[in-house]
């Protein structure tokens, strides 16, 4: 039922009449003290008395009392107007349109960036980790996603879809662009491309990367940072590892998968991935934005964060508010109960003194 899937949607307008809740135990109080002052019938023989406790009376005793407190509970539930929103807002304009371009070159298997090895995580498993928290931060924003190795690859146009693009982060791995090396410049002109056309207040390209251009590109990525600057978007650059000499797993081009020894473990080599972290300064500096390193999952998180309160704008909603009244719940069950208090007690709890 929809009530209880979407029970947070469900309010009460009036909820100071829950109060009367606390008379019900005066209430009972009250009437067990006037019963006590009012019970002055005798018996003559105490064989009358055995008889007078029937297996009815025991019930009574439990069922009556839960009906009254059931039915007064459910009168002042009715009194307090429950509520069921169905209010729905529709963006206007966020202002802020977002592209997040991750570097899936094999250099992302490395493992430097793991807690420790007996539960090993590549450089890209923790990326995705924390940009499906910058996704989820970011609900009223447009947001696209680049991949990109030598050749940059759409994985998603920009949306408002979060879920939609919590899937597509899910898909990227080392491999799905079909090379392994690495083109910043290719990343750049991608999400530049996605972004330059649109009319909103603040555009972003956030760029992640572990390595530097290889083979050496045609043109420098400077070139594009530059038209970046001419269309107001702002690069963002994050160089990720911890060290550039690192254990890490290998990528074996004829599965497109990880390499694996014969008993299907993946296998592991130390290997030199350097990171052209001065490019990417500079890149940043084009743009009047800011350059960052991460070199484990927390700084990458703050990294996410800060720039999460750096570009912010106001957003504009339609809301329409709507309310479906619930009274008639607690009120159908307030009579309900208080009809088989009746019916009981002039029937199966019938007591004729």
């Amino acid at each position: 039922m929809e009530y209880f899937q979407e029970w947070h949607k469900i309010s009460l307008a009036e909820p100071l009449w829950l109060l009367l809740l606390l008379l019900i135990p005066l209430i009972f109080w009250a009437q067990t003290k006037t019963k006590r002052k009012n019970s002055s019938l005798l018996f003559a023989t105490l064989s009358r008395i055995n008889a007078s406790h029937l297996p009815q009376s025991d019930y009574s005793r439990i069922i009556i009392p839960f009906l009254r407190i059931g039915s007064l509970s459910c009168l002042a539930v009715t009194l307090s107007k429950p509520q069921f929103d169905r209010s729905t807002s529709s963006l206007v304009s966020s202002g802020v349109d977002i592209v997040l371009a991750i570097d899936l070159s094999a250099s992302m298997l490395a493992l430097d960036m793991s807690e420790n090895e007996q539960n090993e995580v590549t450089r890209l498993d923790v990326v995705k980790e924390v940009i499906k928290d910058f996704v989820n931060k970011r609900k009223n924003d447009r947001i696209g996603l680049v991949a990109f190795s030598v050749n940059p690859y759409l994985v998603s146009a920009l949306t408002l879809d979060s879920e939609h693009l919590q899937k597509n982060i899910d898909r990227l791995r080392v491999g799905l662009t079909h090379q392994t090396g690495t083109n910043i410049g290719s990343a750049l002109a991608e999400g530049i491309n996605r972004l330059r056309t649109l009319q909103s207040k603040s555009k972003i390209l956030i760029l992640l990367t572990d390595g530097k251009d290889e083979p050496p590109p045609p043109h420098s990525p400077l070139i594009y940072a530059e038209g970046a600057r001419n269309d107001d978007i702002s690069i963002y650059t994050i160089a990720i590892g911890s060290a550039s000499r690192t254990r890490t797993y290998l990528f074996d081009q004829r599965s497109r998968d990880l390499m694996r020894y014969t008993n299907g473990k993946p296998v592991v080599q130390v290997a030199d991935y350097p990171v052209d972290k001065e490019i990417l300064q500079k890149i940043s500096a084009k743009t009047n934005a800011r350059f960052y390193e991460a070199k484990n999952k927390s700084e990458l998180s703050s990294i996410y964060d800060e720039i999460d309160r750096l570009e912010k704008t106001e957003v504009e909603l339609n809301i329409n508010a709507l309310y479906e009244e619930l009274f008639q719940w607690p009120l159908t069950l307030s009579i309900f109960f208080l009809l088989l208090e009746i019916l009981l007690k002039r029937t199966i709890f019938l007591r004729i003194p």
